[in-house]
């Protein structure tokens, strides 16, 4: 993307957002000139810090705003990592991702006869059970809490304790 593109995406961006030039020099601290001259191309692309400031400005991700700027995503994943260690933007680490995350795929149920059988789950049934609490306590997997590891006892507890809110 040129300077000219980026400037003009960058200016719908934040009409969208119905913030004016003197919001966002509030916000960023650069004059509001030249941030016209950024969003009419008369300047070039700008450089990561700037758009951290505007991403902040702008109420968006760094990582979109350097997305938009062209910035290869090997240089992204360095921006990523910094965000995430300044902790002042946390609400921008909450971008959605894949992660393979290992999880049993089959039940043991019982046949109309009582006799326990195994049956595999679709896809849709492991999705929802990723985020269903019942399930999840239920799992042989590692759960945890504040970074603890759950015990068996406190999963019980916990258990206990959603059984007697929602049931």
């Amino acid at each position: 993307m040129d300077a000219k593109e980026f400037g003009r995406k960058l200016k719908e961006i934040r009409k969208e957002k119905k913030i004016t030039l003197l919001d966002l020099k509030a916000k960023t601290g650069y004059s509001d000139s030249y941030l016209s001259q950024i969003e009419n191309g008369y300047k070039d692309l700008p450089k990561p810090a700037l758009l951290r400031k505007l991403a902040i400005g702008l109420d968006v991700s760094p990582i979109y705003l350097m997305n938009l700027a062209g910035y290869s995503d090997s240089y992204i994943d360095m921006e990523y990592d910094l965000v995430k260690s300044e902790g002042n933007n946390t609400k921008y680490l909450n971008e959605m991702r894949d992660i393979n995350v290992t999880l049993p795929c089959t039940e043991e149920i019982k046949t109309e006869f009582g006799e326990p059988t195994i049956r595999e789950l679709s896809d849709d049934e492991l999705r929802r059970r990723v985020f269903d609490l019942h399930d999840l306590l239920n799992m042989e997997v590692d759960l945890y809490y504040k970074n603890a590891s759950l015990t068996d006892e406190k999963r019980k507890k916990v258990r206990t304790i959603l059984e007697l809110i929602f049931e």
